[in-house]
């Protein structure tokens, strides 16, 4: 089944594509500039003094070796706020899902106004839906990951231990063939380190799991919501586009472009751009 690409997932989707070429542009230039710092290597003389025209670069006042170290040592530092950035994204995400089951009436708005750790199991239950298990399982251990380098200084906890221990087989499997490692090795206070692998884990994890959140959204929904959505959607972008001459023709294209795996027919659409004038 595909995913219906209304306005908000559209939005997220931009985004998510925008953090992930950020953090790997970020990852690439810091490799660039370690490449090029090769050309100063053995010289005393601090980089402001070599590159004074660089923006900021009097913030990184080093040698060109001490300079190069820290940047390959880059991916460690950049996944230690990727991977929190990506997962934040998600969580957005997900509270706009939660917010289409209130607006359909599924559940109430203080049952659906959860925290991250409740949002997935909140869903699935008013959805009528379950997420791949594995794949969940992924994600929380990641957030209890994110959570270790905030709240309790970069070091394993027992949440973190814990959640390890519930790992299945398939579970593990699937991370190491994305991370190309495991974390269930770590022991309680141990350092949790993030690398480029585990930056291309989360987004590989939350790109799943919103497909799957928009295919269950697909038919939890009632159509004519789809199609108010279709509408609004229209509206956004073209606010006349109800009372001209060519309204119901823009409607249906958007249909088709955004809204094809719903196949909303003509009486739907035209029911919904009624109701809205």
């Amino acid at each position: 089944m595909g995913v219906v690409r209304f306005a908000a997932y559209r939005q997220y989707d931009d985004a998510r594509i925008e953090s992930s070429n950020a953090m790997m542009g970020l990852l690439a230039g810091a490799q660039l500039a370690s490449h090029l710092l090769q050309l100063t290597e053995g010289s005393e003389r601090l980089l402001p003094e070599v590159y004074p025209k660089v923006p900021h670069i009097g913030r990184f006042n080093l040698t060109s070796e001490r300079a190069r170290a820290i940047l390959d040592e880059a991916d460690t530092h950049l996944g230690s706020m990727g991977v929190p950035y990506a997962l934040a994204t998600h969580e957005d995400y997900m509270k706009t899902c939660l917010a289409l089951l209130v607006r359909a009436t599924l559940v109430s708005k203080t049952k659906a106004d959860v925290n991250s750790a409740s949002q997935h199991s909140t869903f699935e239950e008013y959805a009528g839906t379950l997420f791949n298990p594995d794949t969940l399982a992924q994600l929380n251990t990641l957030r209890l990951m994110r959570d270790c380098t905030i709240h309790s200084g970069g070091r394993a906890s027992n949440a973190l231990i814990d959640d390890l221990k519930t790992w299945s087989a398939a579970t593990e499997a699937g991370w190491v063939k994305l991370a190309k490692r495991s974390p269930r090795k770590l022991q309680l206070g141990q350092r949790v380190t993030f690398t480029q692998a585990e930056m291309i884990l989360a987004l590989a994890i939350t790109k799943n799991l919103d497909r799957e959140a928009n295919q269950a959204l697909v038919t939890a929904l009632p159509r004519t919501l789809w199609a108010e959505l279709l509408v609004e959607d229209l509206v956004q972008d073209h606010p006349s586009a109800l009372r001209a001459p060519d309204g119901f023709r823009r409607a249906r294209g958007l249909a088709r472009h955004y809204y094809s795996t719903l196949q909303l027919t003509d009486p739907e659409i035209k029911a919904a751009m009624f109701a809205t004038k």
